[in-house]
């Protein structure tokens, strides 16, 4: 089961993750295109700058599931190393509930604040602004899966003494 649960969190993660990297990459033309037409052509297009903010935006909320999956998120592992090994594994499960918690309300207020500025429009682009908005509670809920099953992995380590397929370490893992 643990399997099936990490293969498919994997799946979401890559997914989020090389959908973020192309976004970017999108972004950085468009930025490109905005510096070739503004001091090249004397033209500027106010679209594309707009357009490649909310890219950015997206891909960093997407990004944020692969950071939490591989530990590389501001971590507290100078806390939780200072622990006794039989108290790391309540520290890890504090530092969860707290992300945990976190995201589980970025995700309400995403939700909220995207509803509420659906009716706005981009001017220049004549889109809803909810659209990038909608990347906070996208962006959030993904990592919510991906603090999940990064911590089923720590708990399979701490409770079998071996490791989990996963991005954790053997060492009884990296804390979020």
């Amino acid at each position: 089961m643990l399997s099936l649960l990490n293969t498919l969190a994997q799946g979401l993660i890559k997914l989020s993750h090389n959908l973020a990297a192309l976004l970017l990459a999108i972004a950085v033309a468009l930025v490109s295109y905005q510096v070739f037409t503004r001091f090249i052509l004397g033209d500027p297009a106010a679209w594309s700058e707009i357009l490649a903010r909310g890219l950015i935006i997206w891909s960093v909320f997407l990004v944020s599931a692969a950071t939490f999956w591989y530990g590389a998120m501001i971590s507290i592992n100078l806390f939780i190393d200072r622990l006794p090994s039989r108290l790391r594994i309540y520290g890890q499960r504090l530092v969860c509930t707290a992300v945990l918690t976190l995201l589980t309300i970025l995700v309400w207020q995403g939700y909220l604040i995207t509803l509420r500025v659906s009716r706005q429009q981009i001017a220049m682009l004549e889109i809803p602004m909810s659209w990038f908005y909608a990347s906070i509670p996208t962006g959030c809920a993904i990592a919510i899966v991906a603090v999940i099953a990064r911590q089923l992995c720590v708990e399979y380590q701490h409770h079998h003494d071996r490791s989990c397929p996963g991005p954790v370490n053997s060492n009884g893992g990296d804390t979020l």
